[in-house]
């Protein structure tokens, strides 16, 4: 199943594939659900560079979000008809189903979340996934299920950012605070998600992203 699930999503675009064990976290979280499958897709580095250079605009990013959101709905439907259950995450569903609250402008079980548990990053200073590979200029989904999927829960990476805080200085809307991301301080003591216009400044001069960006070879 992990296999057929993994040709699915790379054939969709997804760079980064994995399957998590949630069954540690609240139900109210994962709604009854043990398994989650988190994949990421990598931004193309000419609209990274682009997005830096001014060329282009941040918002551009949902077009890119919606593939993402897309491609979750598609597996969700690709296990269900494998005769289990799946539900996904993407913005539609979540917004539908009532797992998504618009006063705090977050769902029940955020993508980051399970992503943690995954060993893909750490939270950054921007209060976004970081990866080794491609920084976090990246667009996530995840798909929860009670598939016989083989799954993993690691241990949560602790933040790298160190004395970086160039998303703080660059940020147009002055957002971030600068402040380094931990499971208990969450996200509201480094960004104001309510005033954050996603210029994606914060994303596309991050080091970790301009090393994937400015590398050579496609995507």
């Amino acid at each position: 199943m992990n296999d057929k699930i993994e040709k699915l999503l790379f054939e969709k675009g997804a760079d980064i594939v994995r399957f998590v064990d949630i069954s540690g976290l609240p139900s109210e979280q994962t709604q009854g659900y043990t398994k989650a499958i988190i994949f990421c897709a990598a931004l193309p580095k000419e609209f990274i560079l682009a997005v830096r250079n001014g060329e282009k605009t941040g918002y551009e990013f949902a077009d890119i979000e919606h593939e993402t959101d897309v491609t979750a709905d598609l597996l969700a439907g690709f296990i269900i008809d494998k005769g289990y259950r799946a539900y996904s995450q993407s913005e539609m569903s979540n917004e539908q189903s009532g797992n998504y609250d618009e006063e705090t402008l977050s769902s029940r079980l955020p993508h980051k979340t399970i992503a943690l548990l995954a060993g893909i990053g750490y939270i950054g200073k921007n209060d976004l996934l970081i990866t080794e590979e491609f920084g976090c200029a990246i667009s996530m989904c995840s798909v929860l299920t009670d598939a016989p999927v083989v799954s993993e829960r690691n241990t949560v990476i602790s933040a790298e950012c160190g004395d970086c805080d160039i998303c703080k200085v660059i940020c147009p809307g002055g957002v971030i605070t600068g402040n380094e991301w931990s499971e208990n301080s969450g996200r509201e003591g480094v960004v104001d998600v309510h005033k954050c216009d996603c210029a994606l400044k914060c994303v596309v001069n991050c080091p970790k992203t301009l090393a994937y960006a400015e590398q050579g070879g496609e995507k």
